[in-house]
């Protein structure tokens, strides 16, 4: 939704500045495409503002959103997850898997929502093929729920967050 509104705040803007700049700028030939009349250059400015605005709503998570997620290595596994003294997901994603990103907010959302009584950790499979071939990892998004070192839930492909909550429920003891 916040990326429709970028487009939609671009391109109003767009359309503004280039009505503006048609009605204002006044192209002495009439060929230049947002100074000849303020219609065609309220429209392409609407189109650059849309496409700037898309370009801005893609490039990510904004400064002031940071993850409560950390990613571990191979070398790290061990100690995070399987030590740990308290219930763990593990997301194993790729940065290209487009389900993965998908996924990302929900794991996001159940990592705030559960913060405290469970960890959540991602694992990219491209960096730690060790982890997926030790837990036969056959496809992304696959997240794995461990309680005291041992695996007790499994969901492949990218689900509700309601389907992950009932076993998180269960691991806490709710």
């Amino acid at each position: 939704m916040a990326m429709l509104a970028r487009i939609l705040i671009g391109g109003l803007i767009g359309l503004v500045g280039g009505g503006a700049l048609g009605y204002y700028g006044k192209c002495s030939s009439g060929t230049c495409p947002l100074t000849a009349n303020p219609y065609r250059g309220a429209l392409i400015g609407a189109i650059l503002g849309a496409l700037l605005g898309w370009a801005f709503a893609a490039t990510g998570k904004s400064a002031d959103q940071t993850s409560s997620i950390t990613t571990v290595t191979t070398e790290e596994f061990d100690r995070q997850v399987l030590e740990a003294n308290k219930p763990v997901l593990v997301d194993f994603f790729a940065t290209w898997c487009l389900p993965c990103k998908k996924l990302a907010p929900t794991m996001e959302k159940l990592a705030q929502e559960y913060h405290g009584r469970i960890n959540v950790v991602k694992v990219d499979g491209d960096q730690s093929p060790q982890l997926i071939q030790r837990y036969r990892i056959f496809g992304y998004p696959m997240a794995l729920l461990f309680s005291h070192g041992v695996e007790t839930a499994r969901w492949d492909g990218a689900r509700r967050a309601g389907e992950y909550r009932r076993a998180l429920d269960a691991a806490v003891g709710e």
